[in-house]
């Protein structure tokens, strides 16, 4: 049993190896010689039950705890710390990898194009592993928009953050989005999207989307290398941000291709 000492050093030590904080609370409040229902899980670590449910999911779908079979009541154990961490190195090194296949690709991709201003001072490229990472990074860029921002949307775009943060912009900004046609099946989604239509907001719908990406005054790109499926918002999600005006406007091409062709509405 760790003590309350214990139990801080190992969460800190797994959100240094990648995990979110509430991830980190779930996955040491199951560590016990026995498996713990979501409701347990939940009170020990001061988390709403339905939030505990999908952060036990994303360790279920990380290879930190499994579920135990046969039980009446969903019941979940954790893998001991050492294999956790071991796991959590490899998923590290796995994303370092894709982390430098992607900086290879976008080196030979933009050699000769037009990149950062000179002295900047920003890093031309930044790896978000989380959604929160994800999100409060682009809403500082869209915030600070003075033109125009448009995305391909994955399927689990997250409304509740959208009207606050199109609120904050100047008024001249506009907003273009692409999203893939199943997103008309959700109600909240629609509500927010027919909420915000008219000159400065405009969304169209293609049948998938493949490639993720917004690009904010054409000079910032978030480039989405791991969305999962569904409507639901996930723990795992990793983009990258690029501020290379050349990239930038090599996307924002991208993007006007795909707008020609896709469909206004569901009637399409």
């Amino acid at each position: 049993m760790l003590t309350q000492t214990g139990e801080s050093d190992l969460i800190d030590r797994l959100v240094r190896h990648g995990l979110g904080q509430g991830e980190a609370r779930c996955y040491v409040g199951m560590l016990a010689p026995r498996a713990f229902r979501v409701s347990e899980v939940a009170a020990g670590a001061r988390l709403p039950r339905s939030r505990t449910y999908e952060l036990i999911r994303s360790l279920v779908r990380s290879g930190l705890c499994t579920e135990v079979a046969g039980a009446g009541v969903a019941r979940f154990r954790a893998v001991p710390p050492n294999e956790a961490i071991g796991r959590l190195e490899a998923r590290l090194a796995e994303r370092a990898a894709r982390r430098n296949a992607a900086l290879s690709t976008l080196l030979q991709a933009l050699n000769g194009r037009d990149g950062l201003r000179p002295g900047s001072g920003q890093e031309p490229l930044d790896m978000l592993g989380r959604p929160e990472q994800v999100f409060d990074a682009w809403k500082g860029a869209v915030g600070a928009a003075t033109d125009e921002v448009v995305s391909v949307a994955p399927l689990n775009w997250d409304v509740a953050t959208f009207p606050a943060v199109a609120a904050r912009t100047a008024p001249t900004v506009r907003f273009r989005t692409i999203h893939p046609k199943a997103i008309l099946d959700s109600r909240p989604h629609q509500d927010v999207i027919r909420g915000h239509q008219g000159d400065r907001f405009q969304s169209r719908y293609v049948d998938q989307t493949d490639l993720l990406f917004s690009v904010v005054d054409r000079r910032i790109v978030f480039l989405n290398l791991i969305v999962p499926g569904g409507l639901a918002p996930s723990d795992q999600m990793e983009s990258l941000l690029v501020r290379h005006a050349g990239l930038a406007q090599t996307l924002h091409q991208a993007f006007e291709r795909l707008w020609d062709t896709a469909a206004t509405g569901r009637e399409e």
